[in-house]
């Protein structure tokens, strides 16, 4: 990791961020950063300060990563979402951040962009930011170089060609669960890696009240934090609002993430992430039932070798994402699902559409 010495973060003004961007700031004296209107009557939680993050060196942001660094200020709240974009789930939660005039950082999962690039565009259009969560949500700690390589640069590709403009280089671990091998590849394309201070362990509980007590518990020790929580539960989306509300009564304060810099893409794999979409729009012209296949194969290079496999459903649902069931089978179902593979955690899975 880098130290925290050398010149990484710079705080900044968002001067502006297009038509798209209900929410601009701009900086005052010492720095601070001044929501606009849409905050600014006190009754909304609005954002704080944005923070500009100089990727270069691919630093450790949050959490309690040896170096990492540590941006925050008592009663500061950064709000992150993985694994998503799924278009009930992660709608509702733009609007709740949208109600209280707010943003956050969404890490995106490849596969999931490629099932729904519109949504990807969604998220931007509200000002927040996307980083990336690799092309499957496979656990980084045990890949392989070659997987490394074809886990990042693919989701790095297809999330930024689903979105239509460039994303930041921010990548988040699924399962939080690293490597040296896959750390030291962040550092040399110069992409940071964004921990978490604050868990919501939002795939424990289907009860929405449980998943906000939770975060507001560990708030209330730490002070502050990066907040994880997933954009493909309901109940997550049905707790934000509650939970917006809560950090707004308590006095936290939002801060909000942006790169310095776009993150650099592979000529190859976005040749690939094109050629997925546009066979994606063409499947769904000619059949518009393509279109409830949540997750589509692409191959992560021209010269990968890659083998597709069939999306098949289980139950009315599309349910075999690269052998595993993405929702669990019910208790009366005789057939037994497929196993995991032993470096995946089946739970992302499992709990896809729950």
């Amino acid at each position: 990791m880098r130290h925290a010495s050398l010149p990484v973060i710079a705080v900044a003004a968002l001067l502006s961020l297009g038509a798209t961007a209900p929410l601009h700031a701009e900086i005052e004296a010492g720095g601070a950063v001044k929501a606009d209107t849409c905050a600014d009557d006190g009754k909304t939680l609005g954002v704080s300060r944005t923070i500009e993050i100089d990727t270069t060196g691919g630093p450790a942001i949050g959490g309690d990563q040896k170096r990492a660094l540590q941006l925050l200020n008592d009663g500061e709240v950064v709000l992150t979402f993985d694994d998503g974009p799924m278009k009930s789930r992660t709608r509702a939660i733009l609007k709740a951040l949208a109600d209280q005039c707010t943003k956050a950082t969404f890490f995106m999962v490849g596969q999931m962009a490629l099932s729904d690039p519109a949504m990807v565009r969604e998220v931007a259009a509200g000002g927040n930011t996307i980083g990336t969560h690799t092309w499957s949500h496979r656990n980084m700690r045990f890949a392989n170089t070659k997987a490394i390589d074809q886990q990042i640069e693919s989701a790095v590709s297809m999330v930024a060609k689903a979105n239509g403009a460039p994303i930041a280089p921010l990548f988040r671990f699924p399962y939080l669960s690293s490597s040296r091998q896959a750390e030291a590849y962040l550092k040399n394309r110069n992409i940071a890696a964004v921990w978490v201070d604050v868990d919501s362990k939002d795939y424990l509980t289907r009860n929405p009240e449980v998943v906000k007590n939770r975060i507001l518990a560990q708030l209330a020790t730490s002070k502050k934090g990066i907040i994880l929580m997933h954009d493909i539960h309901a109940w997550t989306a049905q707790m934000l609002p509650g939970l917006l509300a809560a950090l707004h009564e308590k006095g936290f304060k939002v801060v909000h993430l942006v790169a310095k810099a776009p993150v650099a893409t592979i000529a190859s794999y976005d040749a690939a992430a094109e050629k997925a979409i546009a066979s994606k729009t063409a499947a769904k012209a000619a059949d518009p039932m393509a279109e409830r296949s949540l997750v589509w194969s692409m191959t992560p290079a021209p010269d990968a070798k890659h083998k597709a496999r069939a999306v098949k459903k289980v139950q009315g649902k599309p349910a075999i994402v690269d052998g595993v069931p993405a929702t669990a089978p019910s208790s009366q179902s005789k057939t037994r699902a497929p196993a995991a593979a032993k470096d995946e955690t089946p739970f992302w899975q499992f709990n896809l559409f729950n």
